[in-house]
């Protein structure tokens, strides 16, 4: 019985320690690739945390600089789009009741166009100045931009003019500006759309 129970207990020792002898090695290997591997994810870890701050610093001052400029920003440079469409809808309007009194010279319909080439007149005025107060004394920008601008400056300056000949009996120069101004209206309102909802807006 014991030389048979020797050689059992010897069986089973063999048993259990077979899948231990088979995966000493590989575990062993496991263990010494575990800390190497920690080892080298720290150091990606290491050298890409300060991209990776350097990144997110960057973002913060960006929304820093952002806030700064929205909150230093002056009520008076954001009242330009408020202020252009005075102007717009009165010179046009004025053109336009200009064109109907052609065919119909009613008193009441002159009288009508007067006030509102002067209120055209001095809407534009100050629509300009809001536009030089929006960009400061600036003078940069893309070929819209200088257009913008300068077509601005230039109706400020003409508008007034057929406001000053709108009470005289001879229509012609008056009309002539009047309805000149109107369509140069129409190109400013189209630039100042191309500034403002981007390129091509109507999609011409």
């Amino acid at each position: 019985m014991i030389p048979g129970l020797r050689l059992l207990v010897s069986l089973i020792l063999l048993t259990i320690a077979q899948p231990v002898l088979a995966h000493g090695p590989e575990q062993h290997e496991k263990d010494q690739a575990t800390p190497a591997a920690a080892t080298a994810n720290a150091n990606v870890s290491h050298e890409v945390s300060p991209a990776v701050g350097a990144k997110k610093e960057q973002g913060h001052a960006t929304r820093s600089a952002e806030h700064h400029e929205a909150q230093s920003a002056s009520i008076w440079t954001r009242l330009h789009p408020a202020t252009v469409h005075f102007p717009i809808a009165l010179l046009l309007m004025a053109a336009l009741t200009e064109l109907l009194s052609v065919f119909n010279p009613a008193p009441g319909l002159r009288s009508a166009v007067r006030v509102m080439a002067v209120g055209g007149a001095v809407g534009a005025v100050v629509a300009a100045l809001f536009g030089w107060i929006h960009t400061g004394l600036w003078l940069g920008g893309d070929a819209t931009m200088q257009w913008h601008r300068w077509t601005g400056t230039g109706l400020a300056i003409a508008a007034p003019l057929p406001a000053l000949l709108s009470h005289r009996a001879d229509r012609l120069p008056f009309r002539g500006l009047l309805f000149l101004i109107a369509i140069v209206l129409l190109a400013q309102g189209y630039w100042g759309g191309e500034l403002a909802h981007g390129s091509n807006h109507l999609g011409l």
